[in-house]
């Protein structure tokens, strides 16, 4: 049974003319289920019953409904909560047709969980973002409702992340290219860490970043390749152990604390 805020996200990516292979890619919802609710006037109806379909504002997004956004200028702080969500964030429906973007975080570091906080908030202005402890996890949400995330981060889906396709937009792209190390920074800060190699009587630091998506893992080693830095994957790992390398990581990503 799906929610009506599905059925609210496939009409307005309907409307803005998607195919269906690209709504499902998306949105995680079969292409086939995309097909028929776009053939039938039930779904038309039901959205209209529900209050869906609000006159469109001229210049606004089709999809939230918030001024048209601002894609090709957006600041160093998306790249970084970009690396954040693709690590160990999420987004899930709320009520009034809003939306949750969810990271988890390592508890043990508080300037890390400000520093995410802070860049949620410069990118969708209003309400703090708030933080939530989960018991006997040592873990801590950064919480923040919108409707824009789903604009703002496509990679949205159900399901798990390595469970499907994850290719940014070109917009995204750009932005990352703009940013690289922003992006970096936020991949470590999520789902990678610092640590101490040991190979016999030597010893070296060294960076890990571990997912189990390979595409996510790929979008990683391609901007360390764009900045330089050497990088090599292992299983469901990217690791930098090279000394120019890890320079090049402290200088600009620095390590966790």
């Amino acid at each position: 049974m799906r929610s009506d805020a599905e059925v609210q996200e496939v009409g307005f990516l309907v409307a803005t003319g998607l195919n269906d292979c690209e709504i499902s890619r998306r949105t995680g919802i079969p292409r086939r289920t995309v097909m028929e609710w776009r053939q039938t006037q039930r779904w038309e109806g039901r959205l209209e019953r529900k209050g869906r379909r609000r006159p469109q504002v001229r210049g606004a997004c089709i999809r939230c409904r918030a001024a048209a956004h601002a894609f090709e200028s957006l600041p160093p702080e998306y790249s970084y909560l970009l690396g954040m969500y693709l690590g160990d964030g999420y987004i899930v429906a709320a009520p009034r047709g809003t939306y949750r973007l969810i990271i988890a975080m390592d508890g043990r570091y508080p300037k890390i969980i400000t520093e995410c906080a802070e860049a949620i908030a410069s990118l969708v202005p209003g309400a703090v973002p708030y933080l939530q402890s989960r018991p006997n996890s040592g873990c801590v949400w950064v919480i923040k409702s919108s409707k824009q995330w789903p604009c703002l981060f496509p990679q949205h889906g159900s399901g798990k992340k390595h469970h499907r396709r994850i290719v940014l937009e070109p917009w995204q792209q750009t932005a990352v290219t703009a940013a690289p190390w922003a992006f970096l920074r936020g991949c470590i800060r999520s789902d990678g860490c610092v640590y101490v190699n040991r190979t016999g009587p030597y010893e070296y630091l060294s960076y890990c970043f571990d997912n189990h998506s390979a595409d996510i893992r790929e979008l990683f080693a391609d901007t360390c390749r764009l900045v330089g830095v050497e990088c090599r994957s292992s299983g469901t790992s990217v690791r930098i152990y090279r000394r120019p390398s890890v320079a090049l990581m402290l200088e600009n990503v620095g390590v966790k604390n």
